[in-house]
């Protein structure tokens, strides 16, 4: 495992073509594809060349190559991975570019909603795509996007407030408001007013703002997990570093324990690639160590911090990497991507890779 901004230098690999469709089948069907069992991962979708789904890889490319954006389950169990474009993969295993347009690039968090809608940010604005593709604007004024670092309301109409240009929406409440990360704000959107939730005071050590990057995460409870990162350097704050932000305005921290079993070192320590809900009461966080490597998912809820995917020595989702078959998640041959999300008793994993995994952690 080596640094985020390391992997995705590594990930300039040029792809020679487009696609041909803006739909593509695996092909197998489960004939080579075997779920994994509880503690056990497998490779979803293998798109290198002469894999698998090699054939794939020009769909696949946009959503899961390259450093991700957002990645998010669908009410119909479809991921969503936010990458050059939008890709989703269905349960069967299809791939789509969910709109063929243009504009992705600067696209930032997604979230769907009940109805099977998508919600991203753009260009300082917060966007709907309806499942018929219709785009509309739902929050986020024309004009200069805010810097950081400057006073904001408690509240403000919707299309009246000013973003950062990486504002995202990363999950949504039971009450139906819209979580966004913003640079150094915490907002929630709901019939047509956002609501200043938290802003980000606190410096990094050697002086620099902390700012909220697109890692962020809620539980099925509506609290918010927020990771921050210094400006400014693109790199990743530590696990001591998340605050939570609970349905009724209170702060905290997740409770980490001096130690959990099978992972060295001081959980605080390890830096976070992503955060994810559980949908339960807790969270799933992709970390790694001070030095790049040891990457880990671990499970934070009801107060237990527990290890559910580990590494082995050496593995780096930069490297070529096949699994034929389900293994055992603690002892992984291969990285893990760098994003996440929870479907059904599994993560679905991919970005900065020429692989999916699924991780079955129930």
């Amino acid at each position: 495992m080596t640094l985020r901004t390391s992997l995705a230098a590594l990930v300039a690999v040029l792809i020679v073509g487009t696609a041909a469709a803006c739909t593509s089948d695996s092909g197998d069907h489960g004939d080579q594809w075997a779920a994994p069992g509880k503690g056990q991962a497998a490779q979803l979708l293998d798109f290198s060349d002469g894999g698998r789904d090699a054939k794939v890889k020009y769909v696949a490319f946009y959503g899961f190559s390259g450093p991700s954006r957002g990645m998010t389950t669908g009410p119909d169990g479809s991921t969503y991975a936010l990458g050059g474009k939008l890709v989703r993969l269905k349960r069967d295993r299809t791939l789509s570019v969910r709109l063929n347009r243009g504009g992705w690039a600067s696209a930032w968090g997604i979230a769907a909603l009940a109805d099977n809608s998508l919600v991203f940010g753009r260009n300082g604005r917060v966007n709907k795509i309806s499942p018929q593709g219709e785009e509309t604007v739902l929050a986020g004024a024309s004009g200069q996007d805010r810097t950081a670092g400057h006073p904001l309301p408690r509240s403000a109409p919707a299309t009246a407030v000013h973003f950062t240009a990486n504002a995202s929406p990363f999950g949504v409440r039971p009450d139906g408001s819209i979580l966004i990360a913003d640079g150094d704000a915490l907002w929630a959107l709901k019939d047509g007013t956002v609501r200043r939730l938290y802003q980000v005071t606190a410096k990094s050590s050697d002086g620099l703002p902390l700012l909220l990057a697109q890692n962020n995460a809620m539980d099925s409870t509506g609290t918010a997990y927020l990771s921050p990162e210094r400006e400014g350097t693109d790199v990743d704050g530590t696990l001591g570093d998340v605050v939570l932000i609970r349905p009724d305005g209170r702060l905290g921290k997740p409770l980490l324990p001096a130690k959990i079993s099978g992972l060295p070192g001081a959980p605080a320590t390890y830096r976070v690639r992503w955060l994810t809900g559980d949908g339960d009461d807790g969270i799933f966080v992709h970390v790694y160590d001070q030095s790049g490597n040891n990457g880990a998912i671990v499970h934070l809820h009801s107060g237990k911090a527990e290890l559910v995917a580990h590494e082995k020595a050496g593995a780096a989702s930069s490297k070529p990497c096949s699994i034929t078959r389900p293994v055992d998640a603690l002892r992984l041959p291969c990285g893990i991507p760098e994003a996440m999300t929870y479907r059904s008793g599994s993560l679905i994993a991919g970005g900065l890779a020429n692989y999916v995994l699924q991780i079955r952690v129930a």
